[in-house]
This record gives C-alpha cells, sequence and structure tokens, in this order.
C-alpha cells in the first residue's frame, strides 16, 4: 500500500540531496577496481566494457551458481550469482572494504 510509496518518496528525496553525479562519482572508483582486479585473469569474462559508468558490472563464469555460490554465502557477501554469470552492484551503502572482501572471495576461487 501506502508504505511503499512513502518509501519511495523519501528514497528520491535521498538521492535528489545528495545528487546522482556524486554517487556516481562514489561508486566509480568500486566499479573501476572490479573491472581491473578480475579482468584478465582468464575465469571472470568481463561483460561490461572497461570504462563502462553503468552501476553494474557482469562477467562470465562457468558454473557460477555452482562454484561460488556456496563460497560467497559462506562469506557473507551477496552479489547476484546465475548459471554462468556473476552481477555486481556496489551502491551507495557500500565501500572499498566491502569490495575487498568480495574481491577476497572471487580471487580465491
Amino acid at each position: 500500500g501506502n508504505e511503499g510509496i512513502a518509501a519511495l518518496n523519501y528514497s528520491l528525496d535521498y538521492l535528489n540531496m545528495v545528487g546522482v553525479d556524486k554517487i556516481q562519482e562514489y561508486l566509480q572508483p568500486m566499479i573501476d577496481r572490479l573491472q581491473q582486479e578480475l579482468s584478465g585473469n582468464g575465469k571472470y569474462i568481463p561483460l561490461t566494457p572497461a570504462g563502462s559508468q553503468s552501476p553494474i558490472v557482469c562477467f562470465a563464469f562457468k558454473n557460477a551458481a555452482t562454484i561460488l555460490k556456496p563460497k560467497l554465502e559462506a562469506a557473507d557477501v551477496n552479489i547476484s550469482v546465475y548459471d554462468h554469470m556473476i552481477r555486481l552492484s556496489p551502491s551507495f551503502y557500500n565501500d572499498m572494504n566491502d569490495i575487498d572482501k568480495l574481491l577476497a572471495v572471487l580471487k580465491s576461487i
């Protein structure tokens, strides 16, 4: 009901107050780091072009759901994991410590 509308209204007010450009500026180093650290090692095949300003970064990884999901869950890391792909979407509530934790799990595989 109306709870969703109230939450959306608050969220939009917050986003407008902070500024979408500031959020992008905050997220870009995290996105760039994910791209740099995971690309080129042969395990994670980038699906999102390098230099993208999208808040979403995707990589192909064969059998991701079987291989990665249990290890991510054990490390209390929450990303979208599909059969043969992972989707990383840092947000304004994440920081570089979260990226470090995620990369530690992904690079250990």
